[in-house]
């Protein structure tokens, strides 16, 4: 009897199935965090607008090329007439002492009402010929135009009282440039004096009732230099606040925005695209204030 044999069976061993989960771009993901896009833009334009750039400013009377006299002579009266105040005359013996004051300023490099010598600026009066019961300056430098550097000394309560004080019925005006001034760059400095002239015993009255008024021949301290932001002279100088409070608004949306993101991002490494951060549009709007508010707090010039 034939042996019999038992048939083999071959079986192929058993394989386990991988389950590996493969993020996949779909349009649910692209629907979801689309909307994010706009915010780098947004940041992009921002940072873009909001950093200082060199610009070419050869071939010109003033680097800051809409700045003279006549312009700066209109704005100051302008300003004067909206607060109540006669207007101002151009004195040409004011007008050379405050050339020579801002050529002393650009040639010496200083950003000061003092010379480096510790001499006040009414040296300059004097030597002009000048005589005057009460004599004032603004400096100024950084700003485009004469309507800028008016309403930038309109944002200083001292710079203010010079140009709104009704002792005062004259004034000269001198601008320099430098070629990098106060490590600054191309700058042109602005040098208003304001005068009353002696003899007037109406300008005498009116003097005595302001003495507070901004740097004087009367004062005894020079004030210190100020930064003045662009939205302060959007706001035409009757905001001076205006750069703190969109600060701290600008503070709070970065802080909400962080705080939200900070706890979003360890859920959407874990959860993917299931995870999705509400709101985007509402980020987008905090994301774009903040932008503007860092583009209109950049400095648009300075004052002494």
């Amino acid at each position: 009897m034939p042996a019999q044999t038992k048939s083999k069976r071959t079986t192929k061993p058993h394989t386990a199935k991988r389950h590996a989960k493969h993020h996949k771009t779909s349009k649910h993901y692209l629907k979801t965090y689309w909307p994010y896009l706009p915010i780098f833009l947004i940041i992009a334009v921002g940072l873009f607008f909001g950093t200082p750039r060199e610009t070419s400013k050869q071939g010109v009377l003033a680097y800051s090329t809409e700045i003279s006299s006549k312009q700066l002579l209109s704005s100051t009266n302008s300003k004067r007439s909206e607060n109540g105040k006669s207007s101002l005359q151009i004195n040409e013996t004011l007008s050379a002492a405050a050339q020579a004051k801002a050529n002393d300023m650009a040639m010496n490099n200083y950003w000061s009402h003092y010379t480096p010598n510790g001499e006040a600026p009414w040296i300059f009066i004097d030597h002009a010929g000048y005589n005057y019961m009460k004599a004032g300056e603004n400096l100024a430098y950084g700003f485009a135009t004469s309507k800028d550097t008016v309403t930038g000394w309109m944002n200083s309560p001292t710079h203010r009282a010079n140009m709104l004080d009704g002792a005062f019925t004259e004034v000269g005006f001198g601008f320099a440039n430098a070629e990098d001034f106060n490590n600054s760059g191309q700058e042109t400095i602005v040098v208003a004096m304001y005068g009353q002239p002696s003899g007037n015993e109406t300008s005498q009255v009116a003097a005595a009732s302001s003495n507070d008024a901004g740097f004087t021949s009367a004062s005894s301290q020079e004030p210190g230099s100020k930064s003045v932001a662009l939205i302060q002279n959007l706001t035409a100088g009757n905001a001076p606040w205006i750069t703190f409070v969109v600060g701290l608004i600008s503070g709070f949306l970065i802080l909400f925005v962080f705080v939200k993101h900070g706890f979003a991002v360890k859920r959407a490494l874990i959860h993917g695209e299931q995870f999705v951060v509400h709101h985007p549009f509402l980020d987008i709007a905090f994301v774009s204030f903040v932008m503007i508010g860092y583009v209109l707090s950049q400095t648009n010039g300075f004052i002494r």
